[in-house]
């Protein structure tokens, strides 16, 4: 990497955050990013015009670089902070969400270390106040699995450079819900990609966010953005790998609807088959 650095060699880390009335999380985002233990970070806050108290929040931020104004949406938010952006790495930290301690430091260390493009960690699910639900390992990039079963790199916990963000265009704009695994496939498919074996980041779950409020939208863009890369979301490895391992409880309803289908499937081939034999009638399949 190359750019803006200090007397030490430390790259600058430009974290953007996206956000429109979020005024009752955002506050402990921005504190997460400067409480971080790395001395080289920008924090720019993109705001879709906000009517909550978020422009108090960020007031009492000064070193907070911030806009408000009407936009076309967290995509389009994410791509105006990058533009603006004078970091070597970027981070995207969405209002709801905040880093644990360590995060950037961790990050910046492998991308240094390892000369790859694309760093992720591990990630914490919170409730609605914060309350730990549960801590989710960082895996090893692997593109095909990516591709074809699911997105198994957490948003908020992921930094990569700026060369590669923008040698892959950035985010598409056409995508509004599955934008950041669209942009792992294209990272991933040009860059290396590396992970920390660590929790990185805490991801909120609460009933304004998308991934609750909007969640059935997810799934067309997934498969759209796996099929536009050539792959095949929804294949029987998504089926027999992730389902089992991150959604049992879909798993076990799926294998029992199988279960129904093919109880019912043989009871009709036992009648059609008595009803062959009465006939007697050929059948194709003999």
């Amino acid at each position: 990497m190359s750019g803006t650095r200090d007397e030490e060699g430390l790259p600058l880390v430009t974290v953007v955050t996206p956000s429109l009335n979020q005024g009752r999380y955002i506050e402990e985002a921005i504190r997460s990013v400067g409480e971080q233990n790395y001395p080289r970070i920008e924090h720019i806050v993109i705001d879709g015009d906000s009517t909550d108290d978020t422009l108090a929040v960020l007031a009492r931020y000064p070193h907070v670089r911030w806009i408000s104004e009407p936009d076309g949406g967290q995509t389009e938010a994410v791509n105006k902070g990058f533009r603006m952006a004078g970091g070597e790495v970027y981070g995207w930290l969405n209002a709801d969400d905040y880093y644990l301690p360590g995060a950037v430091a961790a990050a910046v260390a492998v991308l240094r270390e390892t000369g790859c493009g694309f760093v992720h960690g591990g990630w914490r699910q919170v409730s609605e106040d914060g309350s730990t639900i549960r801590d989710v390992a960082a895996e090893p990039f692997d593109y095909t699995r990516q591709l074809n079963v699911a997105n198994l790199v957490c948003q908020p916990g992921s930094f990569f450079t700026s060369e590669a963000f923008w040698a892959v265009g950035g985010l598409d704009e056409s995508y509004q819900y599955a934008m950041d695994y669209e942009l792992w496939l294209r990272l991933g498919a040009r860059f290396e990609v590396r992970h920390v074996d660590r929790i990185q980041a805490a991801y909120r779950y609460h009933s304004d966010s998308k991934s609750v409020s909007a969640y059935p939208r997810f799934l067309p863009e997934t498969r759209r953005a796996s099929r536009a890369h050539g792959g095949r979301f929804f294949s029987p490895m998504y089926l027999n790998w992730y389902l089992p391992r991150y959604r049992p409880h879909v798993y076990r309803v799926l294998i029992a609807m199988r279960l129904l289908r093919a109880r019912d499937f043989g009871t009709l081939g036992q009648r059609s088959l008595g009803t062959l034999k009465r006939t007697g009638s050929k059948s194709s399949v003999e």
